[in-house]
């Protein structure tokens, strides 16, 4: 019993980063097909209490507002304070934004993939 689920919980563990890389990928690039992009400032990094690492915070303006966001996730290389950031808004909400960076989101997406198949390689070879 024991030896079947030294095996079968890498097995789904790796089964599940697999299948989570495969759709962010395929969800990824539609998820803001709805919203416009514009163009930020960004504020820098801020890392909020009980959060692991920086986020990025940024401020955009949208027909004479200005509204401040921040990045949904994790980065390791956030833009200095003042530089322009490319994001995405909801026109119907511009207070939902989102900070695009393709090579975090694509480093995340592919390193969840090869994980997973690592883990399914070792517990199943």
């Amino acid at each position: 019993m024991m030896n079947t689920l030294f095996i079968l919980l890498p097995v789904l563990i790796g089964l599940a980063l697999i299948a989570a890389a495969a759709w962010e990928f395929m969800t990824w690039r539609t998820r803001f097909a709805n919203w416009s992009s514009g163009i930020a400032t960004s504020l820098g990094a801020m890392k909020a209490r009980g959060e692991v690492g920086p986020h990025l915070a940024y401020e955009y303006n949208i027909d004479g507002t200005t509204y401040e966001g921040r990045s949904s996730y994790m980065k390791d290389g956030v833009p200095e304070k003042g530089e322009s950031v490319q994001i995405y808004y909801d026109p119907a909400d511009p207070n939902k934004s989102e900070w695009y960076d393709s090579g975090m989101h694509n480093f995340f997406m592919v390193g969840a993939g090869v994980i997973g198949v690592l883990i399914l390689w070792l517990a199943l070879g």
